[in-house]
């Protein structure tokens, strides 16, 4: 009997054994069709990411690769002299526009300060066209600021610069939908602002205020240009609303005579008075005097100018556009003759004159001048404006 017990105790061992053996595979090969489920969406996954790299590695000049956020990729490459600008989802792989960036509520206003900020750097004949949009536009996405820049703009005249905008994101800070890093102290591109690279010369004006002085006011803002206007006394009352428009734009007002007499012909006492008379209405339009005297004619001597409390300007460029009314031959004739430190003299009691400057200061800037005050100019070239002291020109 114990025999026949120890038998079939022991196929009943054997019969536990096999059934493990056949159970254990099972259940290991159902393990592994669970735990390879899972790798299936990670190489998905990478898929999308190897359509990004794929593109990076066929480039031949890669700039920077930025990643932003873990949500998007943006790719800078350089190509034919010119930047290539990709952003991609990093999700999906797949390219997007630069406004996936931009909460989608706050797009319009994202663009209207982007071409808020392109008026303020370049003159109107630039920022009239890249503020279309319609062309090409490379987007840099950096830590602190984006950067734009325009491609295939039909400009006329042609700059000679490459054309870009750099937005420090304090200035749109309320409308990315990105991680952005603000700089606690920044500057924004201002084209009015004095750049020593290039040339600067002085545009003056005589004989006004006169009917075409406000006009001819725009045009200089327009273009990112300043100039100064030498005023007849008796005018400022007549056009006061032109002289306070010039003094609110930092424009540079200076004395032209009170009514246009030769000062070597007038009396002494007369020219004193007379500018004396002058200051005062000046002061009581824009609460500031004269500093700057150019005699009519540029007639003067030592005597006239040691009794008026000012510095004479006369000039070496004369277009003399009282004579000349073709506005192309005063452009062509003031480009011809230009060159660092010039003061170019116009009047701006000729609607032809005026005509000329519009179509000259798109021209001066894609040559490479800056257009200032006489004194902005005397003080890049670091001159000292002396009382009593003229000056026909400038140099550095």
């Amino acid at each position: 009997m114990m025999k026949i017990r120890k038998k079939v105790k022991l196929k009943k061992k054997v019969f536990l054994l096999m059934a493990l053996g056949i159970m254990i595979p099972l259940a290991f090969s159902s393990f592994k069709n669970i735990s390879f489920a899972m790798p299936v969406l990670g190489t998905d996954k990478e898929s999308k990411s190897n359509l990004i790299n794929e593109y990076i590695n066929n480039l031949s000049n890669l700039v920077e690769k930025k990643e932003i956020d873990s949500r998007f990729v943006n790719v800078i490459s350089l190509e034919d002299d010119r930047y290539i600008s990709k952003l991609f989802n990093f999700k999906t792989g797949e390219e997007v526009n630069i406004e996936s960036i931009i909460k989608p509520e706050m797009v319009e206003e994202f663009w209207s300060k982007v071409n808020k900020l392109l008026y303020l750097k370049y003159p109107n004949f630039i920022s009239d066209v890249l503020s279309k949009n319609d062309k090409t536009n490379t987007y840099f996405v950096k830590d602190n600021e984006l950067v734009i820049y325009y491609y295939d703009y039909e400009i006329d005249p042609l700059p000679n610069e490459e054309l870009s905008l750099h937005i420090n994101y304090n200035e749109i800070k309320d409308y990315m939908d990105i991680t952005i890093k603000l700089d606690k102290t920044y500057e924004n591109e201002d084209g009015s602002k004095i750049d020593l690279n290039k040339k600067i010369v002085a545009l003056t004006f005589d004989d006004g205020p006169g009917p075409y002085t406000s006009r001819l006011i725009d045009i200089l803002n327009n273009n990112k240009a300043h100039a100064t206007f030498f005023m007849l006394g008796k005018n400022l009352s007549i056009y006061k609303d032109a002289v306070k428009k010039a003094y609110d734009n930092k424009m540079e007002i200076g004395y032209h005579s009170y009514n246009h007499k030769n000062f070597k012909r007038q009396k002494l006492e007369t020219i004193v008075e007379e500018f004396n008379e002058s200051n005062e209405i000046l002061k009581s339009i824009t609460g500031d005097t004269f500093h700057l005297i150019r005699p009519p004619y540029g007639s003067i001597n030592e005597k006239i100018k040691e009794s008026l409390d000012a510095s004479f300007i006369l000039w070496n460029v004369d277009t003399e556009d009282w004579r000349h009314k073709n506005t192309d031959y005063l452009k062509d004739y003031v480009l011809e003759k230009a060159q660092d430190g010039n003061i170019i003299l116009f009047h701006d009691i000729h609607k032809s004159s005026v005509d000329a400057i519009e179509k000259l200061l798109p021209y001066l800037y894609v040559e490479g001048y800056q257009v200032v005050t006489v004194s902005s100019l005397a003080n890049v070239t670091k001159t000292d404006l002396e009382l009593h002291k003229s000056y026909r020109y400038f140099t550095r």
